[in-house]
């Protein structure tokens, strides 16, 4: 199912749902009093819940960390979908991962209620759902019967104080880490724990799988590269850099002697193959298309090889982030304070509209993919950051963690950023 799907059917099914059972719990919760406490030393079964987004479940590495420490004796167990089990599988504070397939709306049944029965008969101390928008997430997080269920809200509490025993406000203007790690503090979670994200497990399998299949498609063993990610997931395809931009960046990249290596998923190897067709092909000798070649293992051993990453904001920018490569990212739609890791070797690029940030914060973009925000980040300052961490002798400084712009207010055609005008009128969104 896409991200657009899963939207749609919490909302129509889950949601009305999810509104009953919370008038429920609460007046459950009255009757039985259940013992609420959280003594690591009868802690035994630890559950930590992100359906969506490799990217969030990386912020979360430091709260799993804290979790372990905290309740050394607890099995923890990661729910999440299926597309995220290689991902998790190779974080070392977990346990075991169960998983939800989402392919359709069938198998999505079917293994909601084998995870639900797996986690009614382990009797679960403390239920961590680190999802904020999602009505099924709380359906799940309540019918583990969990005695002491730690979630998040944004808008409103008053949908959650029956489902869950305690909550924390998600704020977007911190650290998504430093919001998890808030939540783990109602379990005695010390404040100040360490908030380094990752680390992600690389067996040598993987490298050598990676290596192979670079040298498939041309690339010569033991070759430096900059990786680069042009993509985004379909939770916001306005998170893309400009295919023109990103050609440029490539190009100029290419044309001073570097090798380029592309990446991608199946999904994105046409998108990712145009842009390669799309630089000069005297450049175009040095770059290096494997999108939707790899596993998602293999793609951690390329990140790791990576002399630097150049990326949007999207998952693998988080993998670069937990696996400590120099990094360049491009934010837009996010502002980077929510997902940035403050590091000398870490550079981010972000150009404020008065529509910015509008990811988690609205279901369509007010640009409605005209992303603006996207498009005035120019090439120039993001190849001589790339340039400079890779200590080029050519390169300015390197920047001080976020290079903001100056905000703007209106687009190139004076129409206010950011608006909507009933269609009568004639206007579309700016």
């Amino acid at each position: 199912m896409t991200f657009r799907q899963r939207i749609m059917l919490d909302r129509l099914l889950a949601a009305p749902v999810a509104v009953f059972f919370n008038a429920l719990a609460r007046l459950l919760g009255q009757l039985l009093r259940r013992d609420h406490s959280m003594d690591p030393a009868s802690t035994r079964q630890i559950v930590v819940s992100k359906l969506v987004g490799m990217g969030s479940i990386l912020q979360a590495t430091p709260l799993l960390r804290s979790l372990k420490q905290r309740f050394p004796a607890a099995r923890l167990t990661f729910v999440t979908l299926e597309a995220n089990r290689r991902l998790v599988e190779r974080l070392q504070a977990v346990d075991e991962v169960l998983c939800l397939d989402d392919r359709g709306i069938w198998p999505m049944a079917r293994t909601t209620l084998l995870t639900i029965v797996r986690l009614m008969r382990r009797r679960v101390d403390h239920y961590f759902d680190l999802e904020v928008y999602s009505a099924f997430s709380c359906l799940l997080t309540l019918f583990s019967l969990t005695r002491n269920r730690l979630g998040l809200y944004r808008h409103s509490n008053r949908f959650k104080k029956g489902i869950y025993t305690h909550l924390i406000y998600f704020n977007t203007r911190l650290p998504v880490r430093h919001s998890y790690l808030h939540l783990g503090r109602l379990t005695g979670v010390p404040a100040g724990a360490d908030d380094k994200l990752g680390p992600i497990r690389i067996e040598a399998a993987d490298r050598e799988a990676m290596q192979k299949k670079l040298a498939a498609i041309g690339l010569p063993p033991a070759t430096p590269y900059i990786l680069v990610n042009p993509n985004a997931s379909d939770l916001l395809i306005g998170r893309r850099w400009p295919a023109s931009h990103m050609v440029e960046a490539i190009t100029q990249l290419s044309e001073l002697g570097h090798t380029l290596v592309l990446m991608g998923s199946p999904a994105e190897a046409e998108f990712v193959q145009s842009l390669c067709e799309s630089v000069p092909a005297a450049a175009r000798q040095r770059v290096f298309n494997s999108a939707g070649k790899l596993s998602l293992t293999e793609a951690f051993a390329l990140i790791e090889g990576a002399a630097c990453v150049l990326t949007n904001d999207t998952g693998p920018m988080h993998m670069a982030f937990a696996l400590g490569k120099p990094t360049v990212c491009l934010f837009g739609p996010v502002d980077p304070t929510h997902y940035v890791v403050e590091s000398p070797n870490i550079v981010s690029f972000y150009a404020p509209v008065p529509c910015s940030p509008c990811v988690h914060e609205v279901d369509e973009p007010p640009c409605l993919g005209n992303n603006i925000c996207m498009q005035r980040l120019l090439p120039e300052p993001v190849i001589q950051s790339v340039l400079a961490l890779m200590n080029q002798s050519t390169a300015t400084e390197v920047p001080d963690k976020t290079v903001r712009l100056p905000l703007i207010w209106e687009s190139s055609g004076g129409a206010p950023l950011g608006m909507v005008i009933r269609g009568s009128i004639g206007w579309k969104s700016q």
